[in-house]
């Protein structure tokens, strides 16, 4: 809960009206105007930050601040605002906290004060790490460790405790094992009773929670770097509930860190031990110890709340007293203000004419800025219709062929022309996809960045795929198509965006054909390096087309701005090498072309795969034999689409299937009988497929549901995500993929050879 910013100026002045009420002052805090010094308490005021006797606190430090700074006593302003960014790193008010703390370090570093700079640092990587702000937290960590090294401080392992969290809060598992493992074996090998401790509390208390800190983000690390395998819980087991409830008491996350402890032991018995009592035990217990951190959370926003009521209170009494104060000093103020007034209409003349021509003056630059900028906006209208009118010609010509195309083959006779004419509507519909695909890639692009799912694959086949898409359009201009790929292991496979890279290259393929008039077509694929690791591929497009003039270098991958270009050479969108190029910057790469007009150009360009041997890496096939089916429900308003995604399952080996056009139906029909997989189109009328989902989910949560889509965005898979829907299948899609798709959700037999668990590469 954050204290509003207003808050901060009333704390600044609270001591003005606590100093008649006394708190333990005596005790607490020691004020002598005689002479001139000031001290409090530290163990005393910690005990009010544990007690969340925050107000006492705040009112207690703003006398300190008040009286050290009306007579310069530097150390105890330092200390003052030091506690104060503490006390306001409690309250969630973070910015304010570090306003405060980097104060006092202003202070400690002037007077070269190496303890008081480690306690303050080190508050500050606790704020940081609160706020979430890890770039600040980086930038002082380091200078931290090396203050509290060289003092010998336990704040050390305090900081060391506080950058394992950030690890753990970013999911960074390989730095969360290492750094555990470290300060393990850091903490056992020291005698930490003849550290420096910086601040008064049990030694003993603090090593012990520290230890058992660093154990328990160590078994966390450990279960998430063996993928949740049984292996990986060995050092969770290890761990005693007890003695983590003992040392975690007084941290504000105990009973998260408790949930999260037996949430882990539920994942064992569920996942791996497959042990469903135990599971469900332990789950309870890691919801009981969530709704108890959870309360907890609630009781401390409510007692934040009482304190900001003490504090509005407060200004309240601030404003009043102001408002006396004002009365008072209004008869000896009043001749001052008459005569400013005085002065001001003196003036008010003068500062009229000035205003007035300066006025003019800017209304005139204003109105040719605007006619200006109206010019600029007319022309970039004129672009943006040259554009689209580009793109109409693009989408009416392969709409044009394929309604022509699909009229021949329903005239020929002849079966060698009725299979030319399907090959050409092939191609056309194949040209289509991608040039709407590029269209609507290029407005996504603009709103967010593409994020890469990698999967195990070979190179060549990804490359064979996108030459079987271009290759009747390069057929149909009398083009010949070459492809070289540089010969490597054939149990060899890489991690890479089939879909996304697959984008890449078939642009570039069909920009190469589109500006090509004869001659040839050629990708190559190049090993530049290889590790064990990883290995570097050059990709190469090469044609004997028309070339590129190096004027039009700078305009080549820019969407909209090509046209020049465009209209001396070819038709085309425009779109397709801004995809190539955006594409490319989520794989860390770019690309580049050399050129000669006439005579042809080569784009290439170099990505660096990850790799991943394995030896049982196969195709996915059926097994043979006699083998019960697997029975599928297919939903989906459109009679097309019903129809064409009913015919591809009755293409896969041992699957059947019943089909509905509407959602309440299907909802009764899933109800009575048994389906292996439901195909839901996510887009109807009445009730869509979101809908539909949410009503299965309430009888049955174990059904597969797949959701059959042309739309492809993030908010669509979150929301699909949120009603129960296992996967998305964007439509046009690969048959062998929605294949291979529909097969890995059959639980009645095992259809696949061994497969690669990329989690654990």
């Amino acid at each position: 809960m954050r204290c509003p910013k207003s808050n901060i100026i009333i704390i600044c002045f609270l001591f003005l009206f606590n100093s008649l009420y006394s708190f333990g002052q005596g005790q607490l805090l020691r004020i002598n105007d005689s002479t001139k010094s000031c001290s409090f308490d530290t163990s005393k005021l910690n005990l009010l930050f544990k007690n969340d006797s925050l107000y006492k606190a705040t009112t207690l430090l703003n006398e300190a601040v008040n009286f050290s700074e009306k007579y310069n006593l530097k150390p105890t302003q330092a200390k003052s605002y030091y506690y104060l960014g503490k006390v306001l790193t409690k309250m969630s008010n973070y910015k304010n906290a570090e306003i405060y703390h980097l104060k006092a370090l202003d202070i400690y570093d002037a007077f070269e004060d190496s303890e008081g700079k480690n306690r303050v640092l080190s508050s500050l990587i606790y704020n940081y790490l609160s706020e979430k702000n890890y770039t600040k937290f980086d930038s002082i960590y380091t200078k931290a460790q090396q203050i509290s090294k060289l003092l010998n401080s336990e704040l050390y392992f305090v900081n060391l405790e506080n950058k394992i969290k950030k690890y753990y809060y970013k999911s960074q598992n390989d730095s969360l094992l290492k750094i555990t493992r470290f300060a393990i074996d850091t903490l056992n090998s020291l005698d930490f009773k003849n550290l420096s401790f910086s601040d008064d509390y049990s030694k003993k208390n603090l090593r012990h929670k520290l230890l058992q800190s660093y154990k328990f983000y160590n078994a966390i690390a450990n279960i998430k770097f063996a993928n949740y395998k049984a292996e990986g819980f060995n050092l969770l087991f290890k761990l005693n509930e007890d003695e983590l409830k003992e040392a975690f008491e007084g941290d504000l996350d105990s009973y998260r860190k408790l949930a999260t402890f037996n949430y882990y032991k539920y994942r064992y018995f569920n996942e791996a031990n497959k042990n469903v009592d135990s599971a469900n035990s332990y789950l309870l217990k890691s919801d009981s110890y969530k709704y108890t951190a959870l309360s907890l959370y609630e009781n401390r926003n409510s007692r934040n709340g009482e304190l900001i009521y003490k504090i509005i209170n407060t200004e309240q009494k601030l404003n009043l007293a102001n408002e006396i104060r004002k009365k008072d000093a209004k008869a000896s103020q009043l001749f001052l203000i008459t005569t400013i007034l005085t002065s001001i209409l003196l003036f008010a003349t003068l500062i009229v004419f000035y205003f007035y021509f300066k006025a003019k003056r800017n209304i005139q630059l204003m109105n040719k800025e605007l006619k200006t900028s109206n010019e600029k906006l007319v022309e970039i209208d004129k672009d943006r219709l040259e554009f689209f009118s580009i793109l109409s010609h693009e989408l009416r010509t392969p709409i044009y062929g394929i309604t022509g195309l699909a009229t021949l083959v329903n005239q020929e006779k002849d079966e060698s022309k009725r299979q030319s004419y399907l090959d050409s509507l092939i191609s056309s519909s194949n040209y289509l996809s991608i040039l709407i695909d590029n269209i609507l890639q290029a407005n996504k692009l603009r709103f967010e960045e593409k994020s890469l799912r990698l999967k195990p694959d070979k190179i060549c086949k990804i490359v064979n795929h996108v030459i079987s898409t271009v290759k009747i359009a390069a057929k149909n201009k009398g083009l010949e198509l070459k492809t070289n790929i540089d010969a490597s292991d054939e149990n060899e496979l890489i991690l890479i965006d089939k879909v996304a890279f697959s984008q890449i290259l078939i642009n570039l393929a069909y920009n190469a054909i589109r500006y090509t008039k004869e001659g040839h077509v050629t990708l190559l694929v190049i090993e530049k390096t290889r590790t064990t690791k990883d290995v570097t591929l050059r990709f190469e497009i090469n044609d004997t087309g028309i070339g590129i003039k190096e004027e039009h270098r700078p305009v080549v991958f820019s969407a909209f701005e090509n046209k020049a270009f465009l209209h001396k050479n070819s038709s085309g969108s425009g779109l397709g090498l801004h995809i190539v190029k955006t594409l490319l910057k989520s794989h860390n790469s770019d690309i580049d072309f050399i050129s000669q007009t006439n005579k042809g150009t080569s784009f290439f360009f170099e990505i660096t795969f990850d790799i991943v041997h394995s030896l049982n890496f196969k195709e996915s096939v059926p097994i043979s034999g006699s083998r019960p089916e697997m029975h599928i429900l297919i939903v989906d308003d459109n009679k097309i689409n019903l129809l064409i995604t009913k015919k591809n399952i009755e293409k896969i080996d041992g699957c059947t299937c019943e089909v509905m056009s509407n959602g309440k139906e299907a909802i009764s029909m899933i109800k009575n009988k048994a389906f292996d997989l439901v195909l839901m189109d996510i887009n109807m009328p009445d009730m869509d497929g979101y809908e539909v989902t949410r009503h299965v989910r309430m009888f049955n949560s174990t059904i597969p549901i797949l959701a059959l889509t042309a739309l492809n965005s993030s908010e669509i898979s979150i929301k699909a995500e949120g009603v129960g829907i296992n996967q998305i299948i964007t439509k046009p899609y690969i048959f062998e993929d929605f294949k291979a798709i529909v097969l890995s959700y059959d639980t009645k037999r095992e259809r696949y050879l061994d497969k690669i668990d990329l989690e654990a590469i």
